[in-house]
């Protein structure tokens, strides 16, 4: 009689190696995602900057940017200000003693959450 026992792992093997090939593909899925979603946030945020009587100049100034590096992969959206009407971003969105403060950065966001929440899960639930 033996006071051992044995364990067959060959499963936790080919998982290990399904989560590592998931691994690797899952940075282009998430950055695809990420980039319609930083799309969708930027138009939405050109179309209110548009429809402004005194901000409407700032909007061929927003861009969005690829932030992160092979592993990481974020976007930051607004107004460039090294591009025409860029630098009235401060003045639209947070506003001075003044005026201004009158565009919403937060709402774009908030809107696009949801949809970029199902598409990540779709996309990542596919990975595996």
């Amino acid at each position: 009689m033996s006071d051992g026992f044995t364990v067959n792992t060959s499963g936790l093997r080919d998982l290990t190696a399904d989560l590592s090939r998931a691994a690797s593909r899952s940075i282009d899925v998430v950055e695809s995602v990420l980039k319609r979603g930083a799309q969708n946030i930027k138009t939405a945020l050109v179309d209110d900057a548009r429809s402004s009587p005194h901000f409407k100049g700032m909007a061929g100034s927003i861009t969005y940017d690829r932030t992160g590096f092979a592993s990481r992969v974020g976007y930051e959206i607004g107004p460039d200000k090294d591009l025409r009407g860029g630098a009235l971003g401060n003045i639209a969105y947070f506003g001075t003693p003044r005026g201004g403060g009158t565009l919403d950065l937060d709402a774009p966001l908030a809107d696009e959450e949801p949809r970029l929440v199902t598409s990540l899960a779709q996309a990542l639930q596919g990975l595996l």
